[in-house]
């Protein structure tokens, strides 16, 4: 079995366990409780570091109930398969252990040929670590099912793979229950605080109405940056195949609040 070490650990979130679980605690603290469906299946949340983005996030993960995770991710690094599935591993963070889950891993393997096993760029992505404090600090322990997302081009041919993948996986999240899944991605980035929130108001109206061609259609249009547009996308196609009608927006805010010029966007939703 391959231990992933915490890759970000003191850098994008405290690496001392007990400034970690205080980080933490002071975030769910913050996060309103009431209209938070702790059963929707299918959640959005950020991926920056705490200092930015970690009380946003909080609002996704205060009133969840437990269960086994399927997280998003982004695939920063651009390295390795499209649909980058790892397995036979256990993620260790300074607060705890979270296992992948092999069988699952290996019966998605099975249900897609899109999805590969390929380790390599999980090695230092972010995208997902950053999600497992929060788990493990609720829940003690959960095991989980890492897959990170190559964003190549918003077109078609992305889209129809996104949506070939979001409908194996709801396809087995409803075989198997007790699984839930969470999509990582920051929204528009690298522009000023009046634009990036004009731009979020477009992108989060196509989510949603769980719009995933509006959502490509908004980005090309205006030319944003938006990291995680692939694991979003995916998101959606999940939400929808478990028979989501819509998501709701539970918190949005952008980097400009650390005094950035340059900021970026960040929301937590979730589909039900």
């Amino acid at each position: 079995m391959f231990l992933r070490p915490p890759a970000s650990a003191g850098t994008f979130y405290e690496i001392d366990p007990n400034m970690l679980r205080k980080q933490l605690d002071f975030y769910f603290r913050n996060a309103a409780t009431k209209s938070r469906k702790p059963d929707a299946l299918v959640r959005l949340v950020p991926h920056s570091p705490y200092t930015h983005s970690g009380q946003i996030a909080s609002h996704s993960y205060v009133n969840l109930n437990k269960s086994n995770f399927i997280i998003l991710g982004s695939n920063h690094s651009s390295y390795g398969a499209n649909f980058a599935l790892m397995k036979n591993s256990l993620w260790k963070t300074p607060i705890g252990e979270a296992l992948v889950d092999d069988n699952f891993a290996n019966k998605l393997l099975k249900e897609s040929n899109l999805v590969e096993f390929d380790a390599i760029p999980h090695e230092d992505e972010f995208s997902i670590e950053v999600q497992l404090p929060f788990l493990l600090h609720k829940f003690g322990d959960v095991n989980i099912l890492p897959i990170v997302i190559n964003n190549q081009i918003p077109d078609e041919t992305l889209l129809e793979s996104c949506r070939i993948v979001g409908n194996s996986i709801a396809k087995l999240m409803k075989r198997e229950g007790n699984w839930k899944l969470i999509g990582s991605s920051d929204l528009s980035r690298n522009i000023e605080v009046e634009k990036t929130e004009r731009i979020d108001k477009l992108l989060l109206k196509a989510i949603a109405k769980l719009d995933v061609k509006g959502f490509f259609n908004a980005i090309n249009k205006m030319n944003v940056d938006v990291c995680g547009y692939g694991a979003i996308a995916t998101t959606i196609f999940v939400a929808k195949g478990l028979g989501a009608k819509k998501a709701q927006v539970l918190k949005y805010g952008t980097s400009a609040d650390l005094g950035e010029r340059a900021v970026t966007g960040y929301a937590s939703a979730i589909f039900y």
